[in-house]
C-alpha cells in the first residue's frame, strides 16, 4: 500500500474518531440539566430550518414547472415568428380580391332611393351601369388542387398574372360599352358595335371577353400556354365558355 493510500485511511479514521467524540459529547450534554434548555432551543431552530427548507423546495419545484411552461411558450412564439417571417417573405404577387356583386350594389341603391332626393337615384343608377366585374385571383390552395397534367410547369404567379390582364381587358372593353355614344370617336364606335355583335342571349347581363379582346387590350400572346391557363381557370370555376357563330366567349363567373 502506498503512502498516499495510508494517508487517506488515516484521514478517514481521524474523521470518524472526531465524529464519535462529538456524538459522545452531545450525549453527555443531554444528561447535564444546565444544557437541556439549550438543546431544546437548538431542536426548535432545526425544526424551523427544516420547515423553511421544505417551503424553499416547494417554491423551487413550482418555479421549475413555470420555467418549463415559459420554455414551451418561448418555443411556440419562435415557431410563430418563423411562420410569420416565411409568410412575409412569400406574399403572393396578386392577393385574391372579392368582387362586389351587382345585386349588392343594387340593394344599396334601393335604400338610397328611399331616403334621398330624386336626383340621387339617377347618380346611383349611373354607378351601377358602370360597375365592371373582375375575376378573382386564384388561391394557392386552389392552385395546388389543379391536376398536375393540367398545369404542367405553369406556376401560381403566371396564372394570376394572366388573371390581372384579363381583368384589364374586361375593364377596357366594358368601359367602351358603358360610354355614351355622343362622346365616342369613330374607332371607339366601331369597337362598340363589334362588342355588341359578340353578345348572345347566354351572355346577356354577363361580363365576357374573346381572344381578339386580349390581343387588342394587352400584350399577352394567345398561344398554347394562354389556352392552358384558360383551361385551369375554367377548372377553378373562374370562367365558362359560350360558343356560337365561330366565336368562343369566355364568361366571368
Amino acid at each position: 500500500m502506498t503512502s498516499v493510500d495510508l494517508q487517506d485511511v488515516s484521514t478517514q479514521l481521524n474523521n470518524k474518531i472526531t465524529s464519535i467524540k462529538r456524538s459522545m459529547q452531545l450525549k453527555n450534554m443531554c444528561n447535564d440539566p444546565s444544557l437541556t434548555s439549550v438543546l431544546q432551543k437548538i431542536g426548535l431552530e432545526l425544526s424551523s430550518i427544516r420547515d423553511v427548507l421544505d417551503i424553499f423546495q416547494m417554491q423551487i419545484q413550482q418555479q421549475k414547472t413555470e420555467l418549463r411552461s415559459l420554455q414551451e411558450m418561448k418555443n411556440a412564439v419562435q415557431r410563430n415568428a418563423e411562420i410569420a417571417h416565411h409568410l412575409l417573405e412569400n406574399i403572393p404577387a396578386h392577393l385574391p380580391k372579392k368582387a362586389v356583386e351587382a345585386s349588392t350594389v343594387d340593394a344599396k341603391d334601393v335604400k338610397v332611393q328611399k331616403v334621398t332626393a330624386s336626383s340621387e337615384p339617377e347618380k346611383n343608377s349611373v354607378k351601377n351601369k358602370h360597375f365592371i366585374r373582375e375575376m378573382e385571383y386564384l388561391l394557392m390552395d386552389e392552385f395546388n388542387q389543379v391536376p398536375g397534367y393540367m398545369k404542367g410547369r405553369m406556376t401560381y404567379d403566371q396564372i394570376n398574372a394572366v388573371v390581372k390582364e384579363i381583368n384589364a381587358t374586361v375593364k377596357a372593353k366594358y368601359k367602351i360599352l358603358n360610354q355614351p355614344m355622343k362622346s365616342m370617336s369613330n374607332t371607339t364606335r366601331n369597337q362598340y358595335h363589334a362588342f355588341k355583335e359578340q353578345e348572345t342571349k347566354e351572355t346577356k347581363g354577363q361580363y365576357f371577353f374573346v381572344e381578339a379582346d386580349i390581343k387588342d387590350f394587352t400584350r399577352l400572346k394567345v398561344d398554347k400556354k394562354f389556352h392552358v391557363i384558360l383551361n385551369i381557370l375554367r377548372h377553378c370555376h373562374r370562367l365558362r365558355e359560350v360558343r356560337g357563330n365561330n366565336l368562343v366567349r369566355y364568361v366571368l363567373l
